[in-house]
């Protein structure tokens, strides 16, 4: 399986998530599960709370978190992206979430403005993603916490690799997904503690996840087709499942961490 090696621009990551802005407002597994759960309890919002959501995506987290907090702030460098979030913003009357277009690699605001800036399943198309964690850090108040969720591969090279090439196969913007180890060196190295964390498993339906790349035929195929000739080892691991050889399932995991900035 050889996949493109070179990192997108964020240019191409922007035109890809215009592209299929609506396809991710109407991803059930975006709008939420156990592991936004888990994201909103690690955050433990209060009513006097600032938070950035970065990378917002169609703004579910944005939305799940508003009402619980002063006020959300969701960036994105997608235009539609933000668009989808102030639809879903109105839809649910929320008042105190604003967006604004933004690189998380250069934020606009002052250091220590936010108690909380989360980010949940983007950085893995993080162009610099050690830039990015350290904006956000700066961004934070002292006492204040990174609530991040993201695809994790495991610790296993073989495995590690082919989650990174078939992701990096189903959309070209994917730059890579981390292993645990590997996000708390990165959180540490922008002098963020790790004060929880914890993986949990995704199920995804395999024709929704690739339709969401926008793939065309051609490129769906080769997908398919690496997902075909999956390990055993991987087999197990993702827990793929086949329908007269063709994948119809699979799960892959996410981790999410609580890592604050010391006082």
């Amino acid at each position: 399986m050889k996949t493109r090696s070179m990192k997108p621009t964020k240019e191409e990551v922007a035109r890809q998530f215009d592209r299929m802005s609506t396809a991710y407002a109407h991803s059930e597994g975006h709008a939420g599960g156990d592991d936004l759960d888990i994201l909103i309890r690690y955050v433990a919002p209060t009513e006097d709370m600032l938070v950035l959501d970065v990378a917002t995506g169609s703004g579910n987290t944005a939305a799940a978190l508003a009402p619980f907090v002063k006020s959300v702030v969701a960036i994105d460098i997608a235009p539609a992206m933000l668009e989808r979030t102030r639809e879903l913003a109105a839809r649910k009357g929320l008042t105190n979430l604003t967006t604004a277009l933004m690189d998380v690699e250069a934020l606009e605001y002052e250091d220590g403005w936010f108690d909380v800036v989360t980010s949940r399943i983007a950085p893995h198309h993080f162009i610099d993603i050690a830039k990015a964690i350290r904006e956000i850090a700066r961004v934070l108040r002292p006492g204040g916490a990174f609530v991040v969720e993201d695809s994790v591969v495991p610790d296993d090279r073989d495995l590690d690799t082919f989650l990174n090439d078939v992701e990096k196969m189903r959309d070209p913007t994917h730059v890579r997904s981390l292993n645990a180890a590997e996000w708390t060196a990165l959180l540490a190295s922008a002098g963020l503690v790790q004060t929880k964390s914890t993986v949990c498993g995704k199920p995804h339906g395999f024709a929704d996840w690739v339709a969401r790349a926008g793939m065309d035929d051609e490129g769906s195929e080769k997908v398919y087709a690496a997902f075909a000739a999956a390990s055993p080892a991987a087999i197990e691991r993702f827990d793929i499942v086949y329908e007269s050889g063709r994948a119809v399932r699979f799960t892959d995991e996410k981790i999410i961490i609580r890592a604050e900035k010391p006082s």
